[in-house]
């Protein structure tokens, strides 16, 4: 009798194994554009391993998209709102990959200098509010 039981449990564990949708996550996949640059993130049901390039494309970038540069950077750089969401409470936060709050100041003018140059090399965070608006940048140090 027990040993109707085990081949039972048995062909049951078995179907489940071979059921990739018993145990299956779900997953993120990151489109890339030819210059490394992350374009799209989609959620999928299956996770496939793989890097997918996008064309490169030709047109220039947004006139409505906030300017990060120099990126990467060796000590400090520029945040450019364009004019379509320039206010005066604007304010930027920068953190670091530990989530940490490492500075924060107001957006000024056309541009705000923002100086890392006293913290290790690495990625952080930056994030950009203006009013209920949060744009988020990633900021590479060298």
């Amino acid at each position: 009798m027990k040993m109707k039981y085990y081949l039972i449990f048995l062909a049951l564990l078995l179907s489940f194994g071979f059921n990739n949708k018993a145990f299956s996550q779900k997953c993120l996949t990151f489109k890339y554009d030819a210059n490394g640059n992350r374009i799209s993130r989609t959620i999928n049901k299956f996770c496939q391993v793989g890097r997918e390039v996008a064309e490169e494309q030709d047109e220039e970038p947004s006139d409505d998209a906030v300017k990060v540069y120099p990126n990467p950077t060796n000590g400090s750089f520029k945040v450019v709102l364009p004019e379509n969401i320039r206010s005066d409470n604007a304010y930027y936060e920068l953190f670091d990959v530990n989530g940490w709050l490492i500075s924060n100041g107001n957006i000024y003018g056309d541009e705000t200098d923002v100086d890392i140059g006293k913290y290790a090399a690495g990625v952080y965070l930056l994030r950009i509010k203006n009013g209920d608006d949060v744009i988020s940048e990633i900021v590479l140090k060298q």
